[in-house]
């Protein structure tokens, strides 16, 4: 009966033009924007909506009316959260028991049409994956909720993932009405059972039903200010520099074998589009990388080709807002790293408080890592580690010690299409707090 004709992918601030196809018989349209009445449509069913100049996820509804008044559909949009350019879905074939069980995998993507790779977890453990069609699980109890999680690869960095909670009572996907809200556990803090969670998270006083719970694996965005790769540069100077097959695994952005760490670097210099009035941000990123032989600040001083760009042409805080959205995209932990240099500037429509205030939101985690000696950039993005330019252990233990902070968080499934920075915590929480 409705549906969007205008789609939006990536991060959009400003005036954007709302058009909407619909069925004969529909009368009037009623826009609502975060649960707020915004707009009443009719034909041709188009009119500008203002989303604002602060950065935030939004819920974009569209209500379809008939003459009299009857509801006839709606339709939903997500605006500034993850929007994946390829899709995949799983559905558990018939049985009984917990052995001998398989689930069917389908996908559509816009890169290929079959994916270089497939990978698969069951309840957070990694199985193996001869069929990509159909996922043999491994012996289960059926009376326990289960949560499978397939990741598929399309390279140029397209990725689709889809998730199936069951067991119990629930067969569900877990990305149709459910959402996802990543929390970090306090240091040697422990979840119960999901059985147990009742009432640990709500919106608005109202008590969120916790569907699953997931450990798995780790995303990292860096995004990388033109003059930090100088400094990184020379605090690899002293590596290797003869490895042939690992420099051109990582530019063709092969995965190697820690499936729980992948990283991707962005870089600030790219370009504003308007789109019938509607401003985006575009930027060059690497795909999905994987850590084998190479660490990730030799892999960015010297293994990776960094595209050109001016002091007066970077656009930090836009980027950083960019790469939330990357990193939260697969719904894993996850962190975004700024790394600036000593001639760092920024020429971005956001500020850094609201760059910073768009991931939190978001719950993607931040970090700012000042890379040589320290420019005015550092102080405005209030950069709390300070690495040498000539030490790369200084790198490689910063790296580590974030990766130690982004492993104890947890990706939490709540039943409902909510937007993620309205879930809180209540007092019947224990031992975790909201990412931010």
């Amino acid at each position: 009966m409705i549906a969007f004709a205008s789609l939006w992918v990536g991060f959009v601030i400003g005036v954007v033009n709302v058009q909407l196809i619909a069925s004969e018989g529909v009368s009037r349209v009623e826009l609502i924007l975060d649960g707020r009445p915004v707009a009443e449509l009719r034909a041709p069913f188009a009119a500008p909506l203002d989303l604002g100049c602060e950065p935030s996820p939004h819920e974009l509804v569209a209500v379809a009316y008939d003459a009299e008044g009857k509801e006839l559909g709606r339709a939903r949009q997500w605006v500034n959260r993850p929007r994946p350019t390829a899709e995949a879905s799983l559905v558990l074939e018939g049985g009984h028991g917990g052995s001998g069980r398989v689930a069917q995998l389908t996908w559509r993507a816009l890169a290929r049409e079959a994916p270089a790779s497939v990978t698969a977890t069951f309840d957070g453990t990694p199985i193996p994956v001869s069929d990509p069609a159909r996922i043999e699980l491994p012996p289960h109890e059926p009376a326990r909720i289960h949560f499978l999680k397939t990741v598929l690869e399309f390279g140029e960095g397209v990725s689709a993932t889809a998730e199936l909670i069951f067991g119990g009572s629930k067969t569900v996907e877990a990305h149709s009405e459910l959402t996802a809200t990543a929390v970090e556990l306090e240091r040697k803090a422990s979840l119960p059972p999901v059985e147990t969670m009742a009432g640990w998270f709500e919106v608005d006083g109202i008590p969120l039903e916790v569907a699953a719970v997931d450990a798995g694996g780790i995303d990292i965005v860096f995004v990388a200010e033109g003059s930090a790769r100088a400094g990184l540069r020379q605090a690899f100077r002293r590596e290797s520099l003869n490895d042939a097959e690992t420099a051109a695994n990582l530019r063709n952005g092969a995965r190697f074998n820690r499936e729980d760490l992948r990283f991707r670097f962005l870089w600030p210099v790219g370009r504003l589009t308007a789109q019938t009035e509607m401003v985006a941000n575009v930027y060059p990123s690497t795909p999905w990388l994987s850590r084998k032989r190479s660490s990730i600040g030799r892999a960015a001083g010297w293994l990776l080709d960094w595209p050109s760009w001016s002091r007066d042409g970077q656009r930090l805080a836009d980027a950083v807002a960019v790469a939330g959205l990357t990193a939260a995209e697969a719904n894993r932990k996850r962190a975004v790293v700024l790394l600036l240099g000593p001639t760092a500037k920024d020429g971005s429509l956001l500020t850094p408080d609201e760059a910073m205030s768009f991931l939190r939101r978001l719950g993607v985690r931040l970090e700012v890592w000042s890379i040589g000696k320290r420019s005015p950039e550092t102080l405005r993005w209030n950069a709390r580690t300070l690495i040498s330019a000539y030490e790369h252990r200084e790198f490689d233990d910063a790296v580590r010690d974030l990766l130690e902070e982004v492993d104890r968080q947890r990706i939490v499934w709540l039943e409902g299409a909510l937007l993620p920075h309205e879930v809180e915590t209540s007092r019947f929480a224990r031992g975790i707090r909201r990412v931010q």
